[in-house]
C-alpha cells in the first residue's frame, strides 16, 4: 500500500494575495449582472405532520442531556477541598548535540 502525497501548494506570493483579495472585494460590491439566470433554489420539502424517528429519538436524548446537566449543575461541592487534577508539565526529551 503506498501513501498518495499531495503535491505541496505554491507559495504565494504577497502580490497575488493583493491581486486576489481586490478581485473578491470588487465581485462583492458590483451590482448583480443583468440577464444573468436566478440560481435556482432547492425546493423545500413539505413539513409532515408526525416527527419522524429520527426526530424523536433526538428530543429523547437531547431531554436526557438537559437533565443531565440540570443534576450536575445543582449539586453543591464542599467548600475548599483539594484540586482533582493537578497540572505537572512534563519535561521534554534532551536531544544530544
Amino acid at each position: 500500500m503506498s501513501a498518495r502525497r499531495r503535491p505541496r501548494a505554491e507559495k504565494l506570493s504577497r502580490r497575488r494575495f493583493v491581486s486576489l483579495l481586490a478581485a473578491g472585494s470588487a465581485a462583492v460590491l458590483a451590482p448583480p449582472v443583468v440577464g444573468a439566470p436566478a440560481p435556482k433554489s432547492a425546493p423545500k420539502p413539505a413539513p409532515s405532520a408526525a416527527p419522524s424517528t429520527a426526530q424523536k429519538e433526538f428530543d429523547r436524548q437531547l431531554a436526557n442531556t438537559k437533565s443531565a446537566l440540570k443534576t450536575i449543575r445543582e449539586y453543591k461541592l464542599p467548600p475548599g477541598g483539594d484540586l482533582p487534577v493537578v497540572f505537572r508539565p512534563l519535561s521534554s526529551p534532551r536531544r544530544g548535540r
